[in-house]
C-alpha cells in the first residue's frame, strides 16, 4: 500500500506536527511505503494562476504540480493532516486542490458525470480545532467536512474517507495529547493491517 500524505503547518512545533510523527512511525511499524508532502516545507505556491495562453485545461500539463500530481494518482491510501482554520482547509492546502487534483488527472467527465480518476479509494483525515466538536456539528452543520469528504475527495474517486477531529487543541492537557496521538497511531496501523479498505 503506497500512503501519501499531505500536511499543512507552518509551525514546526505545532501539535500537528507531532501528529505527523506518529503516523510516520505507523506505516514504518506496519512497513509500509510512504511519501509526506509538507506543504510550507516545500514553499507550494497555492496560487492557481491562468488565463490568456495559459488555459484552464491545460493544468494537466503543469511542470510545476507534476510531481505531486504523480504521488496523488499512485497512491493507494492519502492521508491528510492540518488544522482547521476559518471553518476549512488552510489556504495552501486548498491550493493544493485547485492546482493539483485537475481534470484529466484527478477526475474527467463521461456522458456528463463525474467520473473519479484517483487509484486510492480511501483516505483518513486528521486534523486539529480550537472550536469543540459539539459546534462544529450543531452550529456549522459539519460544513468543513461535508465540503472535503463529498465535494473533493469522492469527486476524485476516494469513497471512503475517516474523519478524525482533535479539539479543543489550546486546552487539552500533555495528558489528553498523547491519547490523542496513540489513537492516530492505532487507526493507522489498523489501516495498514487490514488494508486501507478498513478506513471508514
Amino acid at each position: 500500500m503506497k500512503t501519501v500524505i499531505v500536511y499543512a503547518n507552518p509551525d514546526e512545533n505545532s501539535f500537528n506536527a507531532t501528529l505527523v510523527k506518529y503516523v510516520v512511525m505507523a506505516l514504518k511499524d506496519s512497513g509500509r511505503s510512504y511519501t509526506v508532502i509538507d506543504l510550507y516545507a516545500d514553499q507550494f505556491d497555492p496560487v492557481l494562476k491562468y488565463g490568456g495562453e495559459k488555459k484552464r485545461s491545460d493544468m494537466n500539463r503543469d511542470a510545476e504540480t507534476k510531481k505531486y500530481r504523480k504521488l496523488m494518482k499512485e497512491a493507494d491510501h492519502l492521508i491528510f493532516i492540518y488544522p482547521l482554520w476559518w471553518g476549512g482547509v488552510p489556504a495552501i492546502m486548498k491550493g493544493f486542490f485547485d492546482r493539483v487534483l485537475v481534470a484529466g488527472e484527478a477526475y474527467t467527465y463521461e456522458n456528463g458525470r463525474v467520473k473519479g480518476l484517483l487509484r486510492a479509494e480511501t483516505a483518513q483525515v486528521f486534523y486539529t480545532a480550537d472550536s469543540p466538536g459539539w459546534y462544529l456539528k450543531w452550529f456549522r452543520k459539519n460544513s468543513d467536512w461535508i465540503t472535503l469528504k463529498k465535494g473533493i475527495l469522492q469527486f476524485c474517486g476516494i469513497q471512503k474517507a475517516e474523519r478524525n477531529l482533535f479539539s479543543v487543541v489550546k486546552t487539552s492537557t500533555p495528558e489528553l495529547r498523547e491519547k490523542w496521538l496513540r489513537q492516530a497511531y492505532a487507526k493507522v496501523r489498523r489501516a495498514c493491517e487490514k488494508g486501507a479498505a478498513a478506513c471508514r
